[in-house]
């Protein structure tokens, strides 16, 4: 029985974060709280910390996450944001059908993997090929939500990566951020080769 009971609080959970990140990947920046308080632009681009109790309830994580997300999304392909989609099922625990369903809600199109099919290019059998990559779009902090690499800036795989997670098929791996040495979450459609290290 509960067990029966875990799984239902599960779909149920599964069902509330489903809403809540269609519900904000489809209110204009002006009608979020967020805004209301004056915590992001017209843009979504962060304008001040959330200080009080009040601000953090309306930007948590989840919020951070799905904002940068939607960010993302005008004028890219839906697979260039297998990791940020990864990060949003790490941190609500949502199944990977129930993000798919809100893609194809906002999309207005089947959503299949083959949307998320990319050049394998820097990936051999045994991983991420070694070497200095460039980050083809911003990528978020695993930890914060918060955008901590940006576009252009630099990230290193000192040895072959295994893939860390698979989203719609494609390999998600944590590397390393040069500039904030922070680990990030990147997957092969996210970065363009840089420098070829040794052995790489």
């Amino acid at each position: 029985m509960q067990q029966i009971n875990e799984s239902a609080l599960t779909r149920t959970a599964d069902l509330i974060y489903a809403f809540r990140f269609l519900k904000l990947l489809t209110t204009s920046w002006e009608k979020t709280a967020a805004f209301e308080k004056g915590l992001i632009d017209d843009k979504g681009k962060v304008l001040k910390k959330a200080k009080t109790a009040d601000e953090k309830s309306v930007y948590t994580i989840f919020h951070r996450l799905v904002y940068n997300l939607k960010r993302l999304i005008p004028g890219n392909k839906i697979g260039s944001y297998a990791a940020a989609l990864f990060l949003i099922k790490e941190h609500t625990g949502m199944s990977e059908s129930k993000i798919k369903g809100v893609l194809q809600e906002i999309t207005g199109e089947e959503i299949s993997n083959t949307h998320f099919n990319e050049n394998k290019w820097f990936e051999s059998d045994s991983g991420l090929k070694q070497g200095v990559y460039t980050l083809k779009e911003d990528a978020m902090s695993p930890i914060t939500g918060e955008v901590i690499a940006l576009k252009n800036t630099k990230i290193e795989v000192n040895k072959k990566a295994q893939p860390h997670a698979v989203m719609f098929g494609k390999n998600i791996y944590k590397v390393k951020h040069l500039a904030t040495n922070q680990e990030i979450y990147i997957s092969n459609g996210d970065i363009e080769r840089w420098l070829t290290l040794k052995n790489g």
